[in-house]
């Protein structure tokens, strides 16, 4: 069997790392099948990947520039069309159903950037009557702790009060899932542990948090599960501990970058020298 996977993957990877792929079927409000995306002049920014998101967790993508993981977001949240492949979100496929798909999930952006000149809540409202919701956002301004800010205008407002309102914005739609791209990035260490706590509280109101980001401690306190891909292919399904426990590390960012140089190939001996 880790022949037949090592030929499948196209890569001479260790059977440790392959025997590591796994599914769950139960719960599962994203399924993706061997997904393909080949770009124009071939280029294949994923190759193959299948994994599932359960209801009600955080799961996090990870994996080096250019691994795939913007590209996978884009075609979950239906902005790309998949070049093959079986992606289901809610029960819904992508792309024939993704009218009924942009209906239950919410995508922010790291770009995002708001209506300037108008204040957090016209900005919240903005959004809210796109979803014909302007009864949740009180409900969302104590949420993500905007009340005292509300009258400010989007402008003036500071990093970590910027991406608040962003994820405000994306979730007064009483959205199933949410897709967060690097929510933290540029924020001051008090501002990421408010932007956890903010997670967090999704979480316990149910929502399914995708998350990308490129902080691995972040990931690490996070997560309930992790997705590796790496040069378009999975290489990975797991949690954080387990990923942790496997490469005898003392944190996610070290197991992690141990399974990188492993994929280069730069400890390929010295791991096979310890079984």
């Amino acid at each position: 069997m880790g022949n037949l996977w090592r030929k499948a993957l196209g890569f001479n990877f260790p059977k440790r790392i392959i025997g590591s792929l796994t599914h769950a079927n139960y719960m599962s409000i994203i399924t993706i099948e061997d997904l393909w995306k080949v770009y124009k002049g071939g280029i294949e920014a994923l190759r193959g990947i299948s994994f599932n998101v359960n209801e009600g967790e955080i799961f996090t993508i990870l994996g080096p520039n250019g691994a795939g993981k913007t590209t996978t977001v884009k075609i979950l949240s239906c902005v790309l069309k998949p070049t093959k492949g079986k992606v289901i979100v809610l029960g819904y496929e992508v792309p024939k159903e993704c009218k009924k798909i942009r209906e239950m999930v919410s995508s922010v952006p790291q770009e995002f950037q708001g209506f300037a000149d108008l204040s957090v809540r016209e900005n919240i409202e903005y959004f809210a009557s796109l979803y014909k919701a302007k009864n949740k956002v009180e409900e969302v301004l104590e949420l993500l702790d905007l009340k005292e800010h509300e009258k400010k205008r989007f402008r003036n407002l500071s990093g970590g009060l910027k991406r608040r309102v962003a994820i405000a914005c994306g979730i007064v739609g009483n959205p199933k899932i949410v897709f967060l791209d690097e929510p933290t990035v540029g924020l001051d260490p008090e501002s990421r542990r408010k932007m956890w706590d903010i997670i967090r509280a999704l979480k316990e109101k149910k929502i399914t948090i995708f998350l990308a980001t490129h902080y691995l401690d972040e990931a690490e306190k996070l997560a309930d599960r992790v997705v590796v891909i790496y040069k378009g292919k999975m290489i990975k399904e797991t949690s954080p501990r387990e990923l942790v426990n496997e490469f005898n590390s003392s944190s996610l960012e070290d197991a992690y970058l141990e399974l990188m140089r492993e994929l280069r190939g730069e400890n390929f001996e010295k791991r096979n020298s310890d079984y």
